[in-house]
């Protein structure tokens, strides 16, 4: 942290400071009314049960604050968020793509260390190694990419790290105990270049589009909207991983009843092989049951990891279109947008 703030002390620039504003105490009290209720659901709502009592009311009280913050901020002169920001096209489609992407990256974090665990048992340990690759691939993908941000349009290396997000997550689908540690670096590395290529650039076309003067308040308000992302994200994850899994379990309970062909021919192989093993007779039928119990527990989990990624697919791709709205020439062209006059006599570089 110290090393940062001085790295950041010498070698950011200095932009044009705002005018100094009153502070919005309504404002500030409403928000953090709605963000702390919010997120207090988001983390709760799996363990006390998303229809429990504790939990609607604490997402009603969040959904008033928001529409009380909401007002107070339109009709305050000195807003302490100026939603405002949100009448530029191209800014509101950059904030779209970095929820969505948020959403699925951040969600997916915690979720691939479970899967490491509980499907392919890994030991925490090994966890940690399989994912440094990936995390130094992102290191070394977010420098490259920052510095192509400022050569060629951004607009590629986001559209082309969606594309790599989505095709990185449709295999994740296919992700099995069989799987072995290489394949899952390779498949971790992409993600993380995909994610190194939709970042700084997203945030670039979103700045670009607002005068210089809005500029901190603009990326105070990215930062914000990031952090809810990374919330929902991971509360959302938890919570569909969860019902997925629940739904195959009654799916293989309905569709393979003990009387089955397939389940009938699965116990006797399982008998035949613990009696070759030298199990005692009488614990024969139990245990035979319990083992093909488990292993029906494992192909609905396995089923519900390839829902979860196949969703995440769908959340790269619907990102497409906003990234692809985001372009201010696409706006201009229409007469929905205007360049700011601030940023015309910028000497800031493009």
């Amino acid at each position: 942290g110290g090393l940062g703030s001085m790295t950041a002390w010498f070698l950011l620039p200095n932009l044009q400071q705002p005018d100094r504003r009153r502070l919005d105490q309504y404002g500030l009290l409403t928000m953090a009314v709605a963000i702390t209720t919010l997120i207090l659901a988001l983390s709760q709502g799996n363990r006390e049960g998303w229809d429990s009592q504790y939990i609607l009311t604490l997402f009603a009280i969040a959904g008033v604050a928001t529409v009380v913050f909401v007002i107070v901020e339109l009709w305050n002169t000195e807003p302490l968020v100026e939603l405002r920001l949100f009448c530029q096209p191209p800014f509101v489609m950059a904030a779209i793509v970095l929820f969505l992407s948020t959403v699925a990256f951040r969600g997916t974090g915690p979720m691939m260390q479970v899967l490491m665990q509980s499907m392919l048992g890994f030991a925490p340990l090994l966890v940690a190694w399989t994912q440094l690759p990936s995390n130094l691939t992102y290191g070394v993908g977010v420098l490259i990419v920052g510095r192509l941000s400022d050569r060629i349009s951004p607009h590629f290396l986001i559209l082309g790290g969606l594309f790599l997000y989505a095709w990185a997550f449709w295999v994740y689908a296919g992700v099995n105990e069989l799987t072995t540690i290489p394949i899952l670096i390779t498949l971790l590395c992409l993600r993380f270049t995909g994610e190194a290529c939709i970042g700084s650039p997203n945030n670039l076309i979103a700045l670009r589009a607002l005068p210089d003067h809005q500029v901190m308040m603009a990326a105070g308000l990215l930062g914000l909207l990031r952090s809810i992302a990374a919330t929902v994200g991971m509360a959302f994850s938890a919570v569909f991983w969860d019902q997925r899994y629940q739904y195959h379990i009654r799916q293989y309970a309905t569709d393979t009843p003990a009387d089955h062909a397939g389940m009938t021919a699965a116990m006797d192989n399982v008998q035949e092989f613990l009696v070759w093993s030298g199990e005692i007779a009488p614990l024969v039928p139990a245990k035979s049951m319990a083992l093909v119990h488990q292993r029906l527990l494992a192909e609905a989990g396995t089923a519900a990891w390839g829902d979860y990624f196949m969703l995440n697919t769908l959340l790269a791709l619907a990102a497409i279109v906003p990234a692809f709205l985001a372009n201010r020439r696409w706006w201009r062209r229409r007469g929905a947008y205007s360049e700011p006059e601030a940023e015309k006599a910028s000497t800031r570089p493009d």
